[in-house]
């Protein structure tokens, strides 16, 4: 099989066995591999492109999936890709503010990140492949995937690049092959219509000169006539799109001079450059499964959502930042391969909450323009009350407010906590006498720690003689009021990680 050996890594053909196949190198595939290879996992990529497509699709991503590349050392790096969004707001046709949320810049934010940073995907997914391949994944581009075979103890890929055919034998695969994923489809996985299905114009400019009269902020335009979005995209780019109408024409609408026509209002092609133009159908599904035997699905493969709260990629990426995590504890041989089983138990439930709220954002929007009545209320705003869903199953223990939620990020001395905490499972304690030694013996079993934080850096929410257990992709796991909750809670996860307790 012929590779990019600028990419590979190495010029050999693809003949020996690995830990796991990523089919798909969008950044979802990409980020799975960063994240596999950075714990020691050996991973080989596939993908059917030879070059990173070079039009903006994804323009945003959430403090959570920041965190997720803070954890692998590259929060620095990712902020040379990024800008910040000032806020977002629904507005009417006149502009005026219907809800919505500033959001300054250097403000202590509760993840430690800005709550939204802007990128431009090609620069972004060029970069990830460079990190994913410094870190050992190996990427083999042009590459076709034929058949994927689960045996039952490993999973056999089959590929084609330059008229050439390999196979590769894995222990897992992820498919991150997109909306219409191949592998999703050979594997018989049905895909469920949560009933969202609208067409939109999307464009993107590149701005030549400044415009200081363009919105700051990110808009849903209320507009009776047409809806439309603004996004302030990373430096100089920015994005428009508008609601298909009957009688328009997919074809005529995608024309320059009729995109022009439509954002007159707002520029001109005497200071902006148009990238591309393109109708989009947004979608509203998830996969009936999330797992099949050693097959994992992941990003669109898995669910696909209207992009309305700028979550898709991130779902994406939370798919395969809950799966390395599970992966790598199997694979040193510290969990059974049993813990798969709550990738789908949590995955799948927080991705269908996830689509529909962007279709409540979505349906709001025709709603405020008083083109419809669907009776969403005005928490599904930007600015509402309205709250991303949270783990309400799997690798967690009790009830209080916090399980099952990131754990907040604070700076300690100069550091962000997730920086104190190390690659695993943590338990967090204001001293080391709430912790009990059979605790710390489990805990270090699976590669976890005991951080002690005197003090208060995470105010009321660390309970004075108790402790914070915090997952590996920094969910709360458990919270326990004193030791004997404490280990309560810890040989309860354990049992969900199918390990022997202490």
């Amino acid at each position: 099989m012929s590779t990019n050996t600028a990419l590979a890594g190495a010029a050999d053909a693809v003949t020996s066995d690995c830990d796991v196949v990523v089919v798909g190198g969008g950044p979802v595939g990409v980020t799975a591999a960063l994240l596999l290879a950075s714990r020691g996992l050996s991973v080989q990529l596939f993908e059917k492109a030879t070059e990173v497509y070079n039009l903006p699709r994804a323009v945003g991503m959430d403090d959570e999936i920041q965190r997720v590349y803070q954890n692998v050392g590259l929060a620095d790096q990712l902020a040379e890709h990024a800008t910040p969004i000032l806020g977002a707001e629904f507005v009417d046709v006149e502009g005026n503010r219907i809800i919505g949320r500033e959001l300054p810049v250097g403000r202590p934010y509760p993840q430690g990140h800005h709550p939204t940073v802007m990128f431009h995907q090609p620069a972004l997914e060029e970069w990830l492949r460079t990190k994913a391949i410094e870190a050992g994944a190996k990427l083999h581009l042009g590459a076709t995937v034929l058949r994927v075979d689960d045996t039952g103890d490993a999973v056999t890929v089959e590929a084609e690049a330059g008229g050439e055919q390999t196979s590769v034998t894995a222990r897992w695969v992820i498919a991150a092959d997109g909306a219409a994923s191949p592998v999703r489809k050979s594997l018989g996985v049905a895909l469920i219509d949560l009933g969202f299905d609208q067409d939109w114009l999307v464009f993107d400019v590149e701005l030549t000169e400044p415009v200081d009269s363009l919105p700051t902020f990110a808009q849903q335009i209320c507009d009776p006539d047409r809806p439309a979005t603004f996004v302030p995209g990373h430096q100089q780019r920015r994005r428009w799109e508008f609601q298909l109408q009957p009688g328009d024409d997919a074809e005529d609408i995608t024309q320059p001079e009729r995109v022009w026509q439509l954002i007159e209002p707002w520029l001109g092609p005497d200071v902006a450059r148009l990238d591309r133009a393109v109708v989009y159908r947004f979608h509203a599904t998830v996969a009936e499964h999330f797992r099949v035997g050693r097959v994992m699905l992941a990003g669109d493969a898995a669910h696909q959502m209207p992009p309305f709260l700028g979550q898709g990629m991130c779902s994406g990426i939370r798919d395969v930042a809950n799966l390395a995590w599970k992966l790598d504890l199997i694979h040193r041989g510290l969990a059974p391969e049993t813990l798969l089983e709550t990738y789908g138990q949590e995955r799948s439930p927080h991705a269908s909450e996830m689509v529909a709220f962007a279709v409540d954002t979505g349906r709001l929007i025709d709603q405020l323009a008083g083109r419809s009545e669907d009776g969403v209320g005005l928490e599904s705003g930007y600015g509402g009350g309205r709250q991303f869903p949270f783990l309400e199953d799997g690798v967690l223990v009790g009830d209080h407010p916090l399980v099952g939620k990131p754990l907040p990020q604070p700076r300690i001395d100069g550091r962000l906590l997730d920086d104190l905490l190390g690659p695993g499972f943590a338990v967090i304690a204001t001293a080391d006498k709430h912790v009990p030694a059979t605790v710390r013996k489990s805990w270090a079993g699976v590669g976890g720690c005991v951080v002690v934080l005197p003090g208060a850096p995470l105010g009321d929410l660390l309970p004075p003689t108790g402790a914070i257990i915090v997952r590996p992709d920094r969910y709360v796991a458990a919270v326990a009021a004193d030791a004997d909750e404490l280990l309560a809670c810890s040989d309860q996860l354990m049992m969900t990680l199918g390990v022997t307790p202490g």
